[in-house]
């Protein structure tokens, strides 16, 4: 086989395990809400905090890999992902969870910020879609894993076990990088790194969350004090200022900003997070409609689950292929569309809706409509991507196309849990709480289509490798 095909195995191991991790943690909220005695507010932070920590790291990695190479920090990150994964399964509190959780987010920036960019540098320009489109392909496969495996897990040695499955993944992880993976050289080793920028965009992203959804603070057993939108968007927009202002003076910056110049590259971001704020609503909250709901036990909720990433992983690659040959913008625009049309589905917009009369073949139509709708936009769109920017600067733009996403997934995380329990608080409803979330939500897929609208013209795959076999 091909080195660059081993590269895109070595690759894959470390998404699947993060994938598996991620859904498997969703799968088991409700059971982790119960066992740990707290309620969904809190719990969420299960799921945001990993998140979070990934989501401010991934700029830092990137620029640190284009400085000092790629295989040195995504080993790193199979390494402390997986430390981080025992401490989960022998964490005896949330807050233990949690701080285990930062540990498990730190290894996963490092493995994210780089797979888009080993990948591009390793495939032409003609194979680089349906190399992507297989690495979506290898998500579909962890997630498809993470809710049936993880319910049976559960189900049968407690929610611990969810964790220490990721222990022999990162081992084979580990060595498949040190014996695939090439050294790449250290580009720019000489500019120091922009610390500035750093802590500047992780204070930066961090506000942004709180805006989304702003915590309540208690003193010595007080009422909760909750903080003001107004002060916290005020942060977001000195914070924004300053880091645009700090970014355009230094030698290396974390963001390269010439990068926004190219339309294509900052439509299909903009479209990207729209995609995964919408669509991370149904990930977290169905869940908790099939166990709480339709009383489906952890390993039934998590075979139904499976019809979002199972149909990923069939259209996924068909799409990326395509990409190659004709554009991402058409099947972009497909899917969101696809995406809007089965939230609103499922919010009783379009139909019936969710409800507990709903039948199984109700429930898996609408989650499959999820499935074709991120499986026809996520490789086309990541593909537009990274085509779109030089190759010396494929760390930065590898790196910041996995922070959108990540921020997307916090940003709809907080999002919809907050609109849930404010809509719940309302009418005391669980159904029609989550028929106005998800309504909310098909709102923003809308806003991701007319997003990948505003794209540039792309020049496909193929001809760009004839142009070059040409020359």
């Amino acid at each position: 086989m091909p080195q660059r095909w081993w590269v895109l195995t070595t690759v894959a191991c470390g998404t699947f395990m993060a994938t598996l991790d991620s859904s498997i943690v969703n799968i088991a909220l409700p059971t982790l809400t119960k066992d740990l005695g707290t309620d969904l507010y809190k719990i969420k932070w299960v799921v945001i905090v990993y998140l979070l920590v990934i989501t401010c790291l991934l700029l830092p990695f990137g620029r640190l890999s284009d400085q000092y190479g790629r295989k040195k920090v995504f080993q790193a990150g199979f390494f402390i992902f997986t430390l981080g994964s025992v401490f989960c399964g022998l964490s005896p509190t949330l807050p233990l969870l949690l701080i285990s959780r930062i540990i498990q987010g730190l290894g996963a920036g490092m493995l994210m910020a780089n797979g888009p960019a080993i990948i591009t540098a390793a495939f032409p320009p003609g194979e680089r879609g349906r190399a992507l489109g297989t690495l979506s392909m290898v998500v579909s496969a962890g997630l498809i894993s993470g809710p049936s495996i993880g319910g049976i897990l559960i189900t049968a040695f407690g929610w611990r076990s969810i964790f220490l499955v990721n222990f022999p993944i990162g081992i084979l992880g580990f060595l498949l990088v040190q014996k695939f993976v090439v050294w790449d050289r250290k580009a720019h080793k000489q500019i120091p790194f922009d610390w500035a920028g750093a802590i500047l965009q992780f204070v930066l992203l961090i506000s942004f969350i709180l805006l989304v959804d702003p915590p309540s603070i208690s003193v010595s057993g007080s009422d909760p004090l909750p903080i003001s939108r107004w002060f916290l968007g005020t942060i977001v927009l000195v914070l924004g200022v300053l880091f645009v202002k700090i970014e355009s003076d230094v030698k290396a910056p974390l963001l390269d900003l010439s990068l926004l110049n190219i339309r294509t590259f900052w439509a299909a971001n903009l479209a990207s997070f729209l995609t995964f704020v919408a669509f991370s609503s149904l990930t977290v909250l169905m869940p908790f409609f099939l166990e709480e709901v339709l009383h489906f036990p952890p390993d039934k909720a998590g075979v139904f689950m499976t019809a979002i990433p199972l149909t990923i992983f069939v259209v996924a690659p068909v799409a990326g292929l395509l990409s190659d040959r004709f554009g991402s913008k058409v099947l972009s625009l497909l899917g969101t569309l696809v995406g809007a049309l089965g939230l609103f589905l499922m919010s009783g917009t379009i139909g019936m809706g969710l409800s507990d009369q709903v039948s199984a073949a109700g429930v898996v139509i609408g989650l499959c409509s999820i499935g074709l709708a991120t499986g026809l936009f996520q490789s086309p769109n990541n593909n537009a991507i990274m085509s779109s920017i030089p190759i010396e600067k494929l760390g930065v733009g590898s790196a910041l196309l996995a922070t959108v996403r990540n921020l997307g997934l916090v940003t709809g995380t907080g999002l919809a849990t907050k609109l849930f329990a404010w809509r719940y608080s309302q009418v005391g409803d669980f159904v029609s709480a989550l028929h106005f979330t998800f309504f909310i939500a098909s709102i923003i897929a809308l806003g991701a289509m007319l997003a990948s609208l505003a794209k540039g013209k792309e020049k496909n795959g193929l001809e760009e490798k004839r142009k070059r076999d040409h020359a």
